[in-house]
């Protein structure tokens, strides 16, 4: 199963051609920032996952259903996050197999 860090270490192996930046009104994000803001937000969803859970076992609430949720959000989250990354270094490779 792939970790989070192993996602953010792949991110920062995937060279930049240009700036690439998203207009935000004034400020302007790149493409890697984003990627990684939405990253640390599935590591987030993980951590509260954990701890919903961890909570539970020391019988600190009682609400099964809160652990099962937060557990399938994080899930879901982390497999979204893999088929992106797997898409990503795909068009890459498809990218650079490509005769000019």
């Amino acid at each position: 199963m792939f970790r989070i860090e192993q996602i953010a270490n792949n991110l920062q192996l995937l060279p930049v051609a240009g700036e690439d930046k998203k207009n935000n009104g004034d400020k302007q994000i790149s493409f890697t920032e984003i990627l990684k803001e939405k990253i640390n937000e599935v590591n987030q969803l993980k951590i509260n996952a954990d701890q919903i859970t961890e909570d539970f076992v020391l019988g600190r609430t009682d609400s099964i259903h809160q652990v099962m949720i937060a557990t399938e959000k994080a899930k879901l989250a982390l497999d979204l996050t893999v088929a992106i990354q797997n898409k990503i270094i795909s068009a890459y490779n498809d990218i650079m197999r490509m005769q000019i």
